[in-house]
């Protein structure tokens, strides 16, 4: 018998062998009242989940708010809200005995649903450039294929922020659950008062000057020449000629490359905010963003803040990914150098590129109310509630 164990044991790999281990907490009782959030696979607090989370913590209603994460020293999170190291056996434990999961990534092939628990998939992008997940299946490898498998049968319920990002999830992901157009809760802060936002970023960096510009690249795969090559000495002063305010420039580099500061040019000039964890307040903050393909140029749409795309390498990036849009079709300048962006912020007036923004907006059905945070903490009142009627 031991000899037959050993043989079984040697043939499970590690996902089997955590898979094990996740089924036995599955013996113990689900808590109505928990709720487990994931962002990132464990990254730490941000994104969506930050925000429904905080609304439930407003709500007051006694959550057992749990996070994992992968450093549980991590300081960013709030008292209400417990922090448990992912891959842990609590954290198989918290998973197997939570009413509501709320995640922006995918969960891995072992991560195994009960049938009275609830999952509600936010996503981490909404509107986007680059094609995701089934629409770019032949650029993922055969373990992520697996997992996406796996995850969408999971899911009870999809956030969408427009009719377009609500057809491609049906798409992407090959869901056919519910799907609501509450918008993003990551967002809901796009389309409120900003100056509270901007204050908090000032007093942080130090920022003595009027005008702020965020430029927010995203990474490649691979590059034969530098992407991320901009001259922002010359840059300023343009901006500074132009509009006649001072201008400091925060760079915030995509998770990916965070710590590759080397890439960026005049890096020294500049504040580096690569490790704050929450862009969505970094554009409230600003008064232009550049970028490439990020889709901070969308969440800069809803903020209605000037957009400008700076693209040198535009001829071979499609081959990456592929694209849902064409560059040239949006409402956003593009620029393939340096002498095409110091000429276009010569010539063009910033409030010029946000009149350009409502007719996309129309064409994408857009939805952002600033209440999604708030509609899906409602909706995990209501499931939890529900139960306790029963």
């Amino acid at each position: 018998m031991k000899k037959f164990i050993k043989k079984i044991i040697i043939r499970l790999n590690l996902i089997d062998i955590l898979g094990i281990f996740f089924i036995i907490f599955r013996v113990f009782p689900i808590k109505n009242n928990k709720i487990v959030f994931i962002s990132y696979f464990g990254k730490g607090y941000g994104d969506n989940p930050k925000y429904i989370a905080e609304k439930l913590i407003d709500a007051n209603k006694n959550y057992d708010l749990v996070w994992l994460v992968n450093n549980t020293s991590d300081t960013a999170f709030p008292d209400e809200i417990r922090k448990v190291k992912l891959r842990s056996l609590k954290a198989f434990y918290e998973l197997a005995t939570a009413k509501v999961w709320v995640n922006n990534s995918r969960f891995q092939t072992y991560i195994l649903k009960r049938k009275k628990q609830y999952y509600i998939q936010t996503w981490h992008g909404s509107l986007a450039l680059k094609k995701i997940e089934y629409d770019a299946e032949d650029k993922l490898n055969e373990y992520y294929r697996k997992v996406m498998k796996h995850d969408t049968k999971q899911i009870d319920l999809m956030l969408s922020n427009s009719t377009f990002c609500t057809e491609m999830y049906k798409r992407a992901f090959k869901y056919s659950g519910e799907i609501q157009e509450f918008g993003s809760p990551r967002n809901d802060i796009l389309i409120q008062d900003h100056q509270k936002l901007r204050n908090k970023i000032i007093n942080l960096f130090q920022i003595k000057e009027e005008k702020i510009l965020l430029y927010a690249p995203t990474f490649r795969q691979a590059y034969t020449k530098n992407p991320y090559d901009i001259d922002f000495e010359n840059l300023k002063n343009v901006l500074e000629k132009q509009t006649g305010h001072t201008w400091k420039i925060i760079i915030k580099l995509h998770p990916i490359i965070a710590t590759k500061s080397e890439l960026i040019n005049g890096m020294e000039n500049v504040i580096n905010a690569s490790s704050y964890g929450d862009i969505q307040e970094l554009i409230c903050a600003s008064d232009l963003l550049i970028t490439d393909y990020s889709s901070t140029m969308f969440e800069a749409m809803i903020a209605n803040k000037p957009v400008v795309l700076y693209a040198n390498d535009i001829e071979n990036y499609n081959e990456e990914r592929g694209t849902y849009f064409n560059l040239q079709e949006l409402p956003f300048p593009l620029c393939e150098n340096n002498d095409e962006l110091f000429k276009l912020l010569n010539t063009t007036k910033l409030k010029d590129i946000i009149n350009s923004y409502s007719d996309f907006k129309k064409q994408v059905g857009l939805n952002e109310t600033g209440k999604a945070s708030q509609e899906v903490a409602n909706k995990i009142m209501e499931i939890t509630s529900h139960e306790k009627r029963k």
